[in-house]
């Protein structure tokens, strides 16, 4: 990609994020991070999420396009907030994600590339790697702590109040995983401040 290419993908990539980040459709805990990775020379970043618990109805496995979204959590939940929430359902699976952080960034150069992939992976975003070396080079940065759990079906719960609280106990420590991974790299990217 020319320097000229990229500076433009770059510009029209941080308009995007001030756009989404006037309607606050960005999660507010990848924001520093986000804030640091636009400002390095020879990257921008593109989508993100901090990490996130869901809630979803799905009528059947793999009907994305069905799929209706019952609660969203950029944070750690109480049981109380998923059963209040499961109370919307209607008809097909219930399912309870708890997923980490996820980054989609451009980069200019591939050696660029693999020096911020090997520094998320130093920072436990072991998921990591290099997406496209297409038109444009886009890495990904993610970790592997993730649930998926099937727990209700037609609006009924499966669990009872016990297995609740532990899927919510489990889902609220990927969330505070993914916060620290998230301090983690936002550290080290602030005192490396760009690569060589």
């Amino acid at each position: 990609m020319k320097k000229k290419e990229f500076l433009d993908a770059k510009e029209n990539a941080l308009k995007s994020l001030e756009n989404a980040c006037d309607k606050k459709k960005v999660d507010d805990g990848a924001l520093p991070l986000l804030a640091i990775i636009n400002t390095m020379e020879g990257f921008y970043t593109t989508s993100s999420c901090a990490g996130r618990i869901v809630l979803l109805e799905i009528p059947q496995i793999g009907d994305k396009r069905g799929a209706t979204f019952l609660g969203i959590w950029h944070r750690t939940i109480e049981s109380e907030e998923l059963a209040t929430a499961s109370k919307k359902a209607t008809q097909g699976l219930l399912w309870l994600l708890a997923q980490a952080p996820i980054l989609h960034i451009g980069v200019e150069t591939l050696p660029l590339a693999e020096r911020m992939v090997k520094t998320a992976i130093s920072c436990g975003f072991k998921n990591s790697s290099i997406r496209s070396l297409g038109k444009k080079i886009i890495i990904e940065l993610c970790s592997t702590e993730r649930l998926d759990a099937p727990i209700g079906k037609d609006g009924c719960l499966f669990c009872d109040e016990k297995q609740l609280c532990l899927i919510v106990e489990i889902s609220n420590e990927v969330i505070e995983r993914s916060q620290e991974k998230l301090a983690r790299l936002t550290e080290k990217l602030e005192k490396i401040g760009d690569f060589p």
